[in-house]
């Protein structure tokens, strides 16, 4: 017979206290540890996972008892070393849900995580629980939208593979549409969203978008110089701090999340491909709300169509509500994401690795245009969603003098409020008055004459 025998309590456990720690003194504990260690390091080993013991001096138990204790084995607590890591993507984005996994369809990150699982560099449990190794994107991307740089960070084990080798697997796994371009190691509280500085995105839509309603629209239209000049001053209005509540869904004019700085916007010289003009215009900021750019444009685009004042970009910026178009998805592309505060801080130092991607540059940029421009320029070739976005631009757009409702009009609740058919009638009745000088202003007459009838069609439905 014995006395203060180790016995197990796991059979125990639904009867025990509901917490995350047993306490158990150092000096009783079974699992070998080295000496000096804290309260906190000696808790990490005896975690719920573990076998769980007490020591009692009481205990009386038999020499075959005490001999089966011994013999068990104990269950291993070590668990190997990770290192964060950091992964650069490039991917095309029209045929996926976005970035994020989401249980509406197919995204990259489903794509990711697959090829990390076949790869053998997380498991099961992690393939379905990414938060079990730590996870976590740079910035999430809409339905549709591509990038040429985007961050991923997560945990991994390290054994005899080297960064290259975890890219060259992962591409392996992946298909075209979706490509590893660098790998970085980082420190081990590196968050990829928190990290970022700011971001730079870019829209590419053909230049017949920002014409006038006087103008022809085809495939042979040319943008004037006084007209991108004139485009280049509308979209630096935008920079700045602004009150960005009317360009997203869902925020409130007092909601802080509705504050947005813009620090550049620059907008290309116009460029000719497929025998189209195309124009490219690049916002830098730090942060962007869900459909924020693809407003900003389509105001732009309303104002320059004579839907709007030249100072509608300054009533939008108001507190008060006012109701604005949205640009198609199609042309929307994240360019760039910035770590200048995490390269001045570690990277600078030597320590750790700048996450900069300038060695791979020429990499990303003809992956971009291959795979992400041109693609986007031959489905709007096909598609023609710009053209039929504009003949449909009346229908979604009401007089924007008339539907502005001061933020003092609103109820208690703050709503929304409906849409003013008088808004309707006025765009109605402008386009009565337009339909007649449409045909002899188009040459071919088959573009503009379908815009007006298309559209009065819609508005007499919807009134």
């Amino acid at each position: 017979m014995q006395r203060g025998c180790v016995i197990h309590i796991s059979s125990l456990r639904n009867k025990l206290p509901r917490c995350r720690y047993l306490p158990l003194p150092k000096e009783r504990c079974p699992i070998r540890m080295p000496p000096m260690f804290t309260t906190i390091q000696h808790r990490r080993y005896c975690t719920r996972d573990t076998p769980r013991v007490v020591y009692d001096p009481k205990l009386v138990m038999s020499e075959e008892e005490v001999k089966h204790i011994k013999l068990e084995p104990v269950l291993s607590t070590f668990q190997p070393f990770r290192k964060r890591l950091a992964l650069l993507l490039s991917f095309n984005g029209q045929e996926y849900y976005g970035m994020q996994r989401n249980m509406t369809g197919s995204t990259i990150e489903d794509h990711l995580l697959k090829a990390m699982l076949d790869t053998g560099l997380i498991t099961q449990e992690e393939f379905i629980i990414p938060k079990l190794f730590c996870f976590q994107r740079s910035s999430r991307t809409d339905k549709g939208v591509s990038a040429a740089r985007l961050l991923v960070s997560f945990d991994l084990v390290l054994t005899e593979c080297d960064k290259s080798e975890i890219k060259r697997k992962l591409n392996q796994h992946l298909n075209d549409k979706i490509r590893v371009m660098a790998v970085f190691k980082t420190i081990k509280t590196f968050s990829c969203k928190a990290w970022c500085d700011s971001r730079t995105y870019s829209y590419t839509c053909p230049s017949f978008a920002f014409a006038s309603y006087k103008e022809v629209i085809q495939d042979s239209y040319r943008l004037p110089e006084d007209a991108l000049e004139e485009i280049r001053r509308l979209f630096a209005e935008y920079k700045g701090v602004h009150n960005f509540h009317n360009f997203t869904s869902g925020i409130k004019p007092h909601d802080q999340q509705a504050i947005r700085r813009v620090l550049d916007i620059e907008c290309s010289e116009p460029f000719e491909q497929s025998g189209l003009e195309w124009i490219t215009i690049k916002i830098k900021g730090l942060s962007f709300l869900l459909h924020q750019i693809r407003k900003m444009v389509a105001v732009v685009i309303a104002i320059r169509r004579g839907m709007a004042s030249e100072n509608f970009i300054a009533q939008a910026l108001s507190r008060d509500y006012t109701f604005l178009p949205i640009a198609p998805g199609l042309g929307l592309v994240l360019e760039d994401q910035h770590f200048n505060n995490y390269n001045k801080k570690y990277g600078s130092k030597g320590t750790h690795e700048m996450l900069s991607w300038d060695s791979e540059a020429e990499v990303i940029e003809e992956f971009r245009h291959r795979n992400i421009i041109t693609p986007i320029m031959n489905t709007e070739l096909k598609e023609r969603s710009m053209f039929e976005w504009l003949r449909l631009l009346h229908g979604y757009c009401t007089d924007f003098d008339f539907t502005m409702v001061k933020e003092s009009e609103l109820d208690s609740k703050n709503r929304r409020p409906e849409t003013r058919s008088i808004g309707l009638l006025v765009s109605l009745n402008w386009l009565i008055e337009q339909k007649d000088t449409a045909d002899s202003i188009v040459e071919d007459g088959t573009h503009a004459s379908h815009l007006v009838e298309g559209t009065s069609t819609t508005i007499t439905t919807h009134c």
